[in-house]
């Protein structure tokens, strides 16, 4: 041939080589691509069963199935789906909020149909304290005797008045007397009062006793009319009533006047013992204040020097 020409032998196989290999790679692409001719059937019969062997052992409840819908000619048809993933979990519902999480609701004190715990029982104490003698006294009054009366008393009793120990005497184990001093009832209002041990290993319930405010004079001190033996005071009541009172005269029925002055009036109530000032109170502003000036009446008749 022309193309062989002048050619070595070492360069003529070359040029073979150079046609017939690229045909033979063209030849064995083609038998990749559109399948191989009759010999090659048995082994897709062998990779169909061996596939469904495997089918079978994924599939056990579908033996029977699988070998009658199987064909040996088809090999896609012996081919058997394998569930190989779980089932996709759809996801929350429309308008649902998956960050939300359940809150117990707190019941509501007193709810219709809610139980209600039962209250603590409260112990008995081991004294009991049934009454004061007297219940009532009034504020700024001397101290006085207490007569306490009850049951379980003991002589290391004693009793206490808003938590003070007061000086005690036991009389019998229904009784006991307690000395009160004029500090404890210096002002009004309540007071508690317990019998216990003052080791606090026994006590009484508490009961109060009632400090009354004690009643003053409604009278104000408007005028005062200075004499030579004893100064008048000029009183006026609710009413605008005026009244003259000396030092010695009894004002509204149970106030003594002890001491009259320019600053005010001194009273004693003489059934509690107690003193009250009457301060002077200008006619003009109702203020309380010292008198700007002492009224001097006329000399009388008796007093003029002869």
């Amino acid at each position: 041939m022309a193309l062989f020409e002048g050619k070595t032998p070492a360069e003529r196989n070359k040029m073979l080589a150079a046609l017939v290999l690229p045909l033979i790679a063209l030849i064995f692409v083609v038998r990749m691509l559109f399948g191989s001719s009759g010999p090659d059937k048995p082994t897709a019969n062998t990779n169909s069963n061996t596939r469904r062997q495997q089918a079978s052992r994924q599939n056990p409840s579908q033996p029977n199935q699988a070998a009658t819908t199987d064909t040996p000619d088809d090999p896609l048809i012996m081919m058997t789906p394998v569930s190989c993933c779980p089932e996709f979990v759809e996801g929350s519902e429309a308008g649902r909020n998956i960050f939300a999480f359940y809150v117990k609701p707190t019941p509501t004190p007193n709810a219709a149909g809610a139980a209600t715990p039962p209250p603590t029982p409260t112990p008995t104490p081991p004294i009991i304290l049934a009454s004061l003698a007297p219940q009532s006294v009034f504020a700024r009054t001397a101290g006085f005797t207490l007569q306490v009366a009850g049951d379980k008393f003991g002589p290391a009793d004693r009793v206490y008045v808003d938590g003070q120990e007061l000086p005690t005497q036991y009389r019998s184990v229904q009784q006991l007397t307690a000395t009160v001093p004029a500090s404890a009832i210096a002002n009004p209002g309540q007071r508690q009062v317990v019998v216990r041990t003052p080791d606090n290993k026994l006590y009484s319930n508490p009961t109060a006793l009632n400090v009354m405010q004690p009643p003053a004079p409604t009278y104000t001190y408007v005028g005062l009319l200075k004499r030579q033996h004893s100064n008048t005071a000029v009183l006026k009541d609710q009413k605008g009533e005026l009244y003259s009172v000396r030092e010695g005269d009894i004002v509204e029925g149970r106030f003594r006047v002890t001491e009259i002055s320019e600053r005010g009036v001194e009273v004693v109530d003489k059934d509690l013992n107690i003193k009250h000032t009457m301060p002077f109170v200008s006619a003009s502003t109702g203020t309380p204040g010292r008198v700007p000036g002492s009224i001097q009446p006329p000399p009388s008749v008796s007093d003029e020097e002869p």
